[in-house]
């Protein structure tokens, strides 16, 4: 038989009632109130909203509004669907996150659903409300900062949820060739959250969402097609293109895993559809998005390129690199092509063409580059014909990026473990707080509970001193005594926790 009582709006666990009208979760401890409208659809709510499925979630959670007006769950439901909150586990905590853009909302505790959720809620739940407001209102404030980011790209390169680097080699080449070989901006999950949370991870691809010139997403497995993430994730960036003509989407399937029919309805009509089992698919893809975001350049060929012989190759490299001083790199990597066709081992002009590609004015700022250059083509064929002096500069340079790149991500892991730690501080020194306060409250109820026990106690025992009293009333007073005596042990088991 089927779970059909209410299911947590967290973990999606069930929840126990209590006496008071609301229960708690019995996975995570999530507190909620037993809604007064249907729990069935209140459970569908949160089941649609962990699918991704935010705009039919909200559709369902104002028609129980309408039904039922002062229930507060309704109104808590329809306020996770108005600001796209899910619940996803890091470790053994769940965070919430940030699925929509929300980037026009208001703060969480100026939204009339949270407002009229309060409204509605027992004191005792008024609190609990409050406190996972203070908590959605952290994860509204960090997506609103990166949702104000100006950072663009020219493509999204969209992976599994979740996905490593290395559980994602054909994702990762494809990043890699777009940003160390092309050049361009890419935006790709496994590579660029190795030191973010949950959080951040969730507002970054919102962002990149809203902000990308070209998607690929990449069908590798059939259980691709049908997954929640892709298929947002997709419908999102879609519903940007209605926005945004100049926004272009190119689908990537493995033909050895499903037929490209498969695919998404809306991707199965794109026009350019890559099959990544295809010897030519990484030269393919490239080219389509390079003629896209690198349109060639009609410009005259210089006489010199045309006459250009090992005599003047000197003059060429010369002229080559002012190229790339002044910006012009398109005309820079002309230069060097020519040279590599009076001379195809020097490596100087394999490391120019490695510069023009990446846009940069000289050796000097190539550790700047995100990315480490081992694996470009240029870069490797510079290394194969370089001079020892040559080769030893070149791995120097790559060098330089290995180690900037480590010290960033040590001086950012530092930083979050500073916070964190920060964090776990501040929240241990309020469950402590917390604690006190809840332990002089029992302690108070206790001796509320206790006086009138003992009152009656003393007064008992007093009438048992006096000297002319009759034998029945006696043993009526010793019944009553060790009675009063009894009720208060049980009294005091009852509150273990208030003694230190």
């Amino acid at each position: 038989m089927y779970y059909n009582g209410l299911v947590c709006n967290v973990c999606g666990s069930g929840v126990n009632k209590d006496e008071n009208g609301g229960g708690v979760c019995q996975s995570c401890g999530h507190a909620m109130m037993f809604p007064k409208s249907d729990i069935k659809k209140l459970n569908r709510i949160t089941y649609l909203r962990n699918a991704f499925r935010f705009a039919e979630a909200e559709d369902l959670a104002e028609k129980l509004k309408t039904a039922e007006p002062e229930d507060s769950e309704a109104y808590w439901a329809a306020l996770l669907c108005e600001y796209g909150i899910q619940y996803v586990r890091e470790g053994s905590s769940r965070f919430a996150v940030c699925r929509k853009d929300i980037s026009e909302l208001p703060a969480i505790k100026e939204s009339n659903n949270y407002k009229r959720a309060l409204y509605y809620a027992t004191e005792e739940y008024q609190k609990a409300y409050e406190t996972l407001g203070e908590q959605l209102e952290d994860t509204v404030s960090i997506t609103k900062s990166i949702l104000k980011q100006e950072k663009n790209y020219d493509v999204f390169i969209l992976s599994r949820e979740g996905v490593s680097v290395d559980d994602d080699l054909d994702g990762d080449k494809v990043y890699l060739r777009f940003t160390s070989n092309l050049g361009f901006s890419a935006f790709y999950a496994p590579e660029m959250f190795k030191d973010m949370d949950a959080v951040e991870k969730s507002a970054q691809i919102v962002h990149a969402l809203k902000n990308s010139r070209i998607m690929i997403p990449s069908f590798r497995e059939k259980n691709d097609v049908y997954d929640d993430y892709f298929k947002y994730t997709v419908n999102t960036f879609s519903a940007e293109m209605k926005k945004d003509s100049e926004k272009l989407v190119f689908p990537v399937f493995n033909s050895h895993a499903m037929n490209f029919q498969q695919l998404p309805e809306k991707l199965v009509w794109c026009d350019d559809i890559f099959d990544c089992s295809e010897d030519e698919f990484m030269r393919e893809i490239s080219d389509k998005i390079e003629s896209i975001l690198k349109p060639e350049v009609n410009a005259i060929v210089p006489d010199a390129l045309v006459t250009a012989t090992a005599a003047n190759k000197e003059n060429l490299i010369k002229r080559a690199y002012m190229f790339l001083e002044d910006g012009e790199f398109e005309t820079a990597d002309q230069y060097f092509d020519k040279i590599l066709d009076i001379d195809i081992e020097d490596s100087r002009a394999y490391i120019g063409k490695l510069l023009a590609e990446c846009k940069l004015h000289s050796e000097d700022e190539i550790p700047g580059l995100p990315q480490t250059v081992t694996d470009d083509k240029n870069f490797k064929k510079a290394l194969r014909f370089a001079t020892p002096e040559q080769k030893a500069r070149y791995e120097a340079l790559n060098g330089a990026i290995v180690d900037r790149i480590e010290t960033e991500r040590r001086e950012i892991a530092e930083q979050r473990a500073k916070l964190k730690a920060e964090r776990e501080e501040k929240e241990a020194i309020e469950r402590e707080r917390r604690m006190r306060q809840e332990k002089e409250e029992r302690k108070l109820l206790y001796q509320r509970r206790r006086e009138p026990l003992r009152k009656t106690l003393l007064e008992v025992q007093a009438e048992l001193n006096k000297t002319f009293i009759t034998p029945k009333r006696r043993q009526e007073l010793k019944e009553e005594e060790e009675t009063l005596k009894k009720n208060l042990k049980e009294l005091e088991a009852q509150f273990p926790d208030i003694w230190d």
